[in-house]
C-alpha cells in the first residue's frame, strides 16, 4: 500500500511537473471517492492553477489558486500518474496499474488535464481511497482531525527522539503496533516498519513500552533511514506481495524464504497483530517472554 515514501514521491511529481499549470478538464469516472468532499464535484477545479504540493503522513494536498485545494488519501491501493505531452510519464504509489502499460486503466477513476497538454490520472484499484475539494483554509482543519503523529520525517526534521520516546513508552503493545498507530507516528506503514525493526535488530513482538533508551535511539535512527531510502527509491518496489530489491533495500518485508542480507539466515513471515511481518530470526531475536 502506499505510504509516506509513495506520498512523498507523488507530492513530488505534482510539484516538479504540474506547478504553474492550469487544469482544462475534469473527468471522474468513480462519484464516489468524493464521498467525504464539501464540493461534491471536481468542476470547479476547470481554469484553476496548480500553486503546489504538499504532504501530512499519508495525506496528499494540492493547492490551487482563488482559495480550492485538493485533499486525496491513496489508502490501500491508490497511484498518481503524470503523462506530460513530450511521452514521458510520472508514477507513484501502488504498482496497478502497471507504470509502463496503457492509460488510463479500468481502475482510473479521475483524469485531470492541463494547458501545457499534461494529464494527471488517479488510479484505484480497491476503491478505498478518497478526494476531497474544498477551501484551501479548511485544509489544516481537516487534517487535524486525523489526530496524526507527528511525521517520522518531513521538512523540519521529522519526529525529535525524546517525542518518540514519550510517545512509545504509553504503550505496552508490540513495538510493531505502536509504529503502525498513525496517532504515534504518522505515515509509516507495514513496509517500512518491517525494514526499521530489521535495521534496528529488534523483534517487532517486543513490547513498546519495555524499550530501552538505546534500543529506542536505534528505532528512532531506523525509522528514519527506511523511510528514506524508500523516498529515494520512490517507493520500494513490491509487485503482488514481492520484494524487488534495489541495493539491497528491502532487505526483509516481502523476501519470505530468502537469506538475510546481513547475516544469512532464512527470513520468515508471520503476524504480528493482524498484520504479515517479514524479520529474520537471528538478527530479530523473540523476546524471552514471548518464547
Amino acid at each position: 500500500m502506499p505510504e509516506l515514501p509513495e506520498v512523498e514521491t507523488c507530492r513530488r511529481i505534482i510539484e516538479r511537473e504540474l506547478t504553474g499549470r492550469t487544469v482544462t478538464g475534469v473527468t471522474v469516472r468513480l462519484p464516489k471517492l468524493l464521498r467525504f468532499s464539501q464540493i461534491e464535484t471536481l468542476d470547479p477545479l476547470i481554469g484553476r492553477r496548480v500553486l503546489g504540493a504538499r504532504r501530512r503522513a499519508k495525506i496528499l494536498v494540492v493547492d490551487f489558486d482563488c482559495d480550492l485545494s485538493v485533499v486525496v488519501h491513496l489508502k490501500l491501493a491508490g497511484q498518481i500518474a503524470v503523462f506530460r505531452p513530450d511521452g514521458k510519464r510520472y508514477v507513484a504509489g501502488h504498482p496497478v496499474p502497471r507504470p509502463d502499460g496503457p492509460y488510463p486503466h479500468k481502475s482510473t477513476h479521475v483524469e485531470l488535464a492541463f494547458d501545457d497538454g499534461s494529464i494527471l490520472y488517479l488510479s484505484d484499484l480497491r476503491q478505498f481511497g478518497w478526494v476531497r475539494l474544498l477551501p484551501t483554509r479548511d485544509v489544516e482543519p481537516l487534517i487535524e482531525t486525523f489526530k496524526l503523529g507527528p511525521d517520522a520525517i518531513g521538512s523540519e526534521g521529522g519526529i525529535a527522539l525524546t517525542d518518540l520516546a514519550a510517545r512509545l513508552r504509553r504503550r505496552s503493545i508490540p513495538i510493531k503496533l505502536a509504529l503502525l498507530d498513525q496517532h504515534v507516528l504518522g505515515g509509516v506503514g507495514n513496509i517500512y516498519v518491517d525494514e526499521a525493526l530489521h535495521r534496528a535488530r529488534l523483534h517487532p513482538s517486543n513490547p513498546a513500552n519495555a524499550l530501552a533508551d538505546q534500543e529506542v535511539a536505534q528505532l528512532h535512527e531506523a525509522v528514519q533511514w527506511a523511510l528514506e531510502q524508500g523516498v529515494a527509491q520512490g517507493g520500494a518496489r513490491i509487485i503482488q506481495g514481492k520484494a524487488h530489491p534495489i541495493d539491497g533495500f528491502p532487505a526483509v518485508h516481502g523476501r519470505k524464504n530468502e537469506p538475510c542480507s546481513t547475516c544469512g539466515s532464512v527470513i520468515v513471515k508471520t503476524r504480528v497483530g493482524t498484520r504479515g511481518t517479514y524479520l529474520c530470526p537471528t538478527c530479530q531475536p523473540e523476546p524471552v517472554a514471548a518464547r
